[in-house]
């Protein structure tokens, strides 16, 4: 019994303890939507330690606004679920991380370059272009990676496979973690 109530104190404590570095929200038009996704996110700050995926501490929210990471890290309010808001500021916080071991990235690129010899450009399959489409390879890995350890395997894949966007890259992720796995660690990308 004492040994229970002591692991339950411990839990209580890094619960406690693991709260995200605050990150400052504001919205592009003020509407209510935005007002929305941003509230939603602030709790979900408070409900999930996020301090391993923020690269970034500025955030607008936009009103469907294609969600991008540079110059400024914007979330849409496209997203209807938690999981799916959750997910894409996941995704934009992994390309800061990109831009920061770009050494890293590059030689990452090299390598998938080799394990998939041609990848689809543009949507709905790829990204803008084939230097995109392979950072995506790492960028969506991350982030279901990511997923998986803040929500669980199951809804997270349910996310993944929901996209509606960059489907061959997810498709990837989904079918071929191992392999995508591999590569990320060995270039010192995951986090």
């Amino acid at each position: 019994m004492r040994y229970l109530f002591s692991l339950i104190c411990l839990l209580i404590f890094q619960t406690a303890m693991a709260q995200s570095p605050p990150v400052n929200f504001s919205t592009k038009n003020g509407s209510k939507w935005e007002k929305g996704v941003m509230n939603r996110m602030q709790k979900m700050l408070q409900e999930y330690d996020l301090s391993k995926w923020i690269f970034t501490d500025t955030v607008i929210v936009e009103d469907n606004v294609i969600p991008h990471s540079h110059p400024v890290l914007t979330l849409s309010t496209r997203k209807a679920t938690n999981d799916d808001i959750l997910s894409t500021f996941i995704h934009e916080q992994i390309h800061w991380h990109c831009v920061n071991k770009d050494a890293q990235l590059q030689k990452a690129v090299v390598e998938l370059k080799s394990m998939y010899k041609e990848v689809p450009v543009g949507r709905p399959n790829g990204a803008r272009d084939e230097f995109s489409t392979y950072l995506h390879l790492v960028v969506c890995y991350l982030e279901y990676e990511g997923m998986i350890s803040l929500v669980g395997q199951e809804r997270a894949t349910v996310v993944m496979e929901s996209m509606n966007h960059y489907k061959w890259i997810y498709k990837q992720v989904l079918e071929q973690p191992e392999k995508l796995a591999k590569v990320i660690k060995k270039h010192g990308l995951n986090l």
